[in-house]
């Protein structure tokens, strides 16, 4: 199977990158499902307020699918577009944030890839390249990225094993997640 390929440039600029996983009891398969659904991911994920494909792409993720997120970063509401640059059916995809509001980025990119373990679990892991305007900031920024990858995480975690939609990330932290 093909694997995520590496990426530590984008049109000449120099990314950071921050990974986080976490076991989940649910099979990959289910996992996948989950992580699937692209463009309605409000409908679940606490973490984005609003979510909107584009181009006609029926909210399931593929190459080259686009949404339009809407997401509070502390009373701030931070716009991002999105599109699938790199995609396997199954084990993983990328999108790059192609356009943003709010948000001081030169560039981003966030990566998941599902991995089977044992007993009938996988593990989810999120990665994102990126790098902030002005560039000073990309590493004085890096403990916020990681929380941003945990709180994400956490939110796929909690829907896929329990159905439960759009429970508040602050009440999910209380649950003790344990990330790998």
């Amino acid at each position: 199977m093909d694997k995520l390929k590496t990426l530590t440039e984008h049109n000449g600029v120099r990314l950071t990158e921050v990974t986080t996983s976490i076991k989940i009891n649910a099979s990959a398969k289910r996992t996948w499902e989950v992580l699937s659904h692209y463009g309605d991911v409000s409908t679940f994920h606490a973490g984005v307020v609003k979510s909107v494909n584009h181009k006609d792409h029926p909210n399931k993720a593929a190459l080259g699918a686009e949404r339009t997120c809407d997401i509070l970063d502390g009373k701030r509401e931070v716009v991002l577009r999105e599109r699938i640059t790199e995609y396997v059916e199954g084990s993983h995809y990328r999108y790059q944030v192609f356009d943003w509001e709010n948000f001081p980025l030169k560039a981003m990119f966030f990566a998941f890839n599902v991995n089977e373990s044992s007993d009938n679990k996988s593990t989810l892991s999120l990665t994102i390249n990126y790098r902030l305007k002005p560039g000073v900031i990309t590493n004085l920024m890096k403990w916020k990225i990681k929380r941003m990858e945990k709180d994400i995480l956490t939110g796929y975690k909690h829907y896929t094993e329990t159905g439960e939609a759009n429970v508040a990330i602050p009440l999910l932290e209380n649950l003790n997640y344990q990330f790998a």
